[in-house]
């Protein structure tokens, strides 16, 4: 409920009442104005069953999993109330969305946590358009399920579309009742390998938790043959927005039978680009074009070490008209991939280049042996790593230096950046806010502009390795 001063606060914004109704994404949502948009978020534990044929306990939004997808325009105030039904304190975080500080979500940090009982009004105006997720930033929250698709629609759409679907690609561990407490009994998945579990030291009291072993992959909270199969017709352009909502799992995507052209990535345009299999760190977002010109009932699947040779499936593209249950075949030979060199950043009013660059720092990423849980930056644990400081409005330039034997998807919260060495043929940089470090001495750079003042997170985005210390601050003043 809204109080009597908020009501009066709102309604005298767009001149008119408030008014309620149940959006056909399932849950109630109050539009204020024509650009005033209120959305409920309760966060509780709920029985799940993805497909497997035995329930676990997850903890979501609106007893949904994923959560309910919040889709409002360009220059719209968003206003997401969280009540906390959770047996401990929970946040919003508003990923890859350049939000005012105190709107971030990040306990401790940009905010109180929100105990249990307790409400959080999140507003912000929606500035920025394009293919976001929000999510729990509390503990180990993540990988219970507490995340969901955030759509900002342009007010001008530059590309027209026959169908859009929106994708978000998970991992579950259900066999020991479902993470993190299946990181408890031991078992683990050592690089994100499906199906490949291992013994490794139980982490003893006050370490952080090791990666559990993941039973079951699917797309939008439900496994391959209890999804809904994707329909197409054929000679559609389909637009698909596909988001990495694991808390470990790097993806590698296959639509059979079908390129993938790429619009977007992590919200932001690029020259359109065509690749078969499209690889995505944890919290990256590809917007692909589908151009449905191959009739057929087809698999989407994951394409990882340790998978049958044909894939993990995830679900299926099926045409109208087709009636026989068996899937068609797929050539995987000479794939081509979405490696960040190969793109180009096409040319928006939103975000300007960040030019020429005024300070330099230099990030070393390592841990992870089997004799320590920890992950470190510049061989430190957070919080006790150094901090970033830099004044408001000067240009920055961070250099990853990957010494650990997995890969880091860092993310830097309140800012986009550029990826230094993509862009090469225009000169043109892709924009991102989460860039993926290889493992084995793997190398990146990105640039940007602090242009929005605050104590910011700046962390790896595997859950377990942000956990266990692989995080510092960057403050802008």
């Amino acid at each position: 409920m809204i109080s009597r001063r908020d009501f009066i606060k709102y309604a005298g914004i767009g001149g008119i009442a408030a008014l309620s109704h149940i959006s056909p994404l399932g849950f109630t949502e109050r539009v204020f104005s024509e650009d005033v948009r209120e959305f409920k978020l309760n966060a509780s534990i709920t029985s799940v069953n993805v497909g497997t044929g035995k329930s676990f306990s997850a903890w979501a939004y609106n007893g949904q999993l994923p959560g309910p997808e919040i889709r409002v325009k360009e220059g719209d105030t968003l206003r997401a109330v969280l009540k906390n039904y959770l047996p401990e304190g929970t946040t919003v975080h508003w990923h890859g969305l350049p939000v005012p500080n105190k709107m971030d979500g990040v306990p401790g940090i940009t905010q109180s946590i929100v105990q249990p009982g307790q409400s959080f009004i999140y507003e912000f105006k929606a500035t920025l358009p394009g293919t976001y997720i929000y999510h729990t930033h509390a503990s180990y929250q993540l990988d219970r399920g507490l995340y969901g698709a955030l759509i900002i629609e342009p007010k001008r759409e530059e590309r027209s579309y026959d169908r859009e679907y929106t994708l978000m690609l998970e991992g579950w561990a259900t066999m020991d009742g479902g993470a993190p407490e299946a990181s408890k009994m031991g078992r683990i998945n050592p690089g994100g390998m499906m199906g490949m579990g291992m013994m490794r030291r139980q982490p003893t009291a006050g370490e952080p938790l090791h990666e559990p072993l993941y039973d079951a992959y699917g797309i939008n909270g439900k496994v391959f043959g209890a999804s809904v199969p994707f329909r197409v017709t054929k000679g559609d352009r389909v637009r698909l927005r596909i988001i990495n909502a694991s808390s470990a799992t790097t993806f590698t995507l296959r639509i059979a039978g079908h390129s993938l052209r790429i619009t977007h990535t992590d919200g932001r345009p690029i020259i359109p680009f065509e690749v078969d299999s499209l690889r995505i760190g944890v919290t990256e977002r590809y917007d692909v074009e589908l151009h449905a010109n191959n009739p057929g009932r087809w698999h989407i699947y994951n394409l990882r070490d340790g998978s049958p040779a044909s894939g993990w499936p995830l679900g299926t593209i099926l045409y109208e008209g087709i009636e026989s249950r068996n899937y068609n075949d797929d050539n995987l030979k000479g794939l081509r991939l979405n490696d960040y060199n190969l793109l180009e950043g096409a040319h928006e009013s939103y975000l300007k280049p960040v030019g020429k660059v005024e300070k330099v720092f230099v990030m070393t990423l390592s841990g992870g042996m089997m004799a320590s849980p920890y992950w470190t930056i510049n061989g430190k644990v957070y919080p006790y790593t150094d901090n970033i400081d830099i004044r408001d409005g000067e240009r920055i330039r961070f250099e990853y230096f990957n010494r650990s034997m997995m890969h880091h998807p860092m993310h830097l919260h309140g800012h986009f950046f550029e990826v230094v060495g993509s862009g090469r043929r225009t000169g043109g940089r892709i924009k991102k806010d989460t860039l993926i470090i290889p493992a084995h001495m793997g190398r990146g750079a990105v640039e940007f502009i602090a242009d929005n003042p605050g104590v910011w997170f700046h962390h790896c985005h595997n859950l377990y390795h942000m956990e266990a210390g692989m995080a510092n601050l960057v403050r802008i003043r």
